[in-house]
């Protein structure tokens, strides 16, 4: 979405897939090769059965990715919408339909998650088919598009990495230092308060990427990005604060007794989660202004800071200290991140004037 010239952004479109497929293609020689090792290696030898799932996946999501950020710029979000819900739907009927014909194996939700892909697939070659009959002037061939754009694979790429491990970090150690009944507390909870915020942020996100990258070509960036804030904070404060005042009770109530502790761990990690959920929509300013490198440093700082509150709390043998120290680092970095986007955008402004 970056390039202002459509031809430049389609021929990035086409080397995106380029590069899953060079993606997929590694991990095919990889797991078809050492699938038994690297099962192994993890304990879960009875996965290898599927490893063929990997690359297919990879390949698909590669697609589907990079197609979305091309319907955005072109501002096709009726398509947008129908690529949400209708794989969701094939999902969902799918695994229903297997379970009720008594086929409840891990293979049975690898193939609806691979028929929810191909359906995603049907629907953007249905909207991108017609764009790839239009002949486009190529300005730029495959290295002058890399060049160009170098600190995707400069940062982007190792950024993305972190920002995952980050993610997963945390129900590792605390399954590590707390056990299973901790992680499984833990993920309900952080699934059920991020569930609401993901699907406003991420629709919110995909609008603020295309508009912000015109705005920053008009000295409109900054303030663009205070509207865009304030609308998140009015969106997810009411949520956030039933969530910090009620959320034990509020679990207990939906899921039973058993699952209230999830609603204190709720309760713990709502701030951080307010300033997340504005956060991560307008970080996309590193990536319409290429500062990744300060992405990179912020998820880098972000994943080391979650090793060492979670540890601090595993040493003390205090679950409560380990989260309640999850909640301030992540309120802080997220936060940072906000202020960073503020000054970027204001400097393009400043820049332009």
């Amino acid at each position: 979405m970056l390039p202002q010239d459509d031809d430049e952004g389609f021929n990035l479109l086409k080397l995106s897939w380029f590069f899953a497929l060079i993606v997929s293609f590694v991990s095919l020689l990889v797991f078809g090769l050492f699938r038994n090792q690297i099962y192994s290696l993890f304990n879960v030898s009875q996965l290898g059965k599927y490893w063929y799932y990997v690359p297919i996946t990879l390949i698909l999501t590669g697609i589907i990715q990079a197609s979305n950020y091309w319907l955005t710029r072109q501002r096709k979000f009726t398509i947008l919408s129908y690529n949400k819900v209708l794989p969701v739907l094939a999902l969902n009927l799918v695994s229903i339909g297997l379970g009720f014909a008594g086929n409840r194996a891990l293979g049975a939700r690898l193939f609806s998650v691979l028929v929810s892909n191909i359906v995603n697939i049907a629907v953007l070659a249905w909207a991108i088919v017609p764009d790839l009959k239009i002949k486009r002037e190529i300005k730029y061939s495959r290295i002058d598009l890399i060049k160009k754009y170098r600190n995707f694979l400069v940062y982007d790429i190792w950024g993305a990495l972190i920002n995952t491990l980050s993610w997963m970090l945390v129900p590792i150690l605390m399954n590590y230092y707390y056990g299973s009944f901790a992680a499984g507390q833990y993920s309900i909870g952080l699934r059920v308060i991020q569930l609401p915020m993901s699907i406003i942020g991420a629709s919110i996100g995909q609008v603020f990427i295309k508009t912000a990258n015109e705005k920053k070509h008009s000295s409109e960036l900054y303030k663009y990005t205070q509207i865009i804030s304030i609308r998140l904070l009015k969106y997810t404060l009411p949520f956030a604060l039933l969530m910090l005042m009620f959320g034990k009770p509020i679990f207990s109530f939906v899921f039973g007794n058993k699952w209230e502790i999830a609603g204190l761990y709720v309760q713990i990690l709502t701030p951080w989660a307010v300033v997340w959920f504005i956060s991560s929509p307008i970080s996309a300013i590193y990536t319409i202004l290429q500062k990744q490198e300060i992405s990179l440093l912020s998820s880098t700082l972000n994943l080391i800071s979650r090793f060492l509150s979670l540890f601090i709390g595993g040493m003390l043998k205090n679950l409560e200290i380990g989260l309640f120290l999850l909640m301030v680092s992540g309120f802080l970095f997220n936060g940072l991140s906000i202020i960073f986007c503020f000054l970027l955008a204001k400097r393009n402004d400043q820049l332009l004037r």
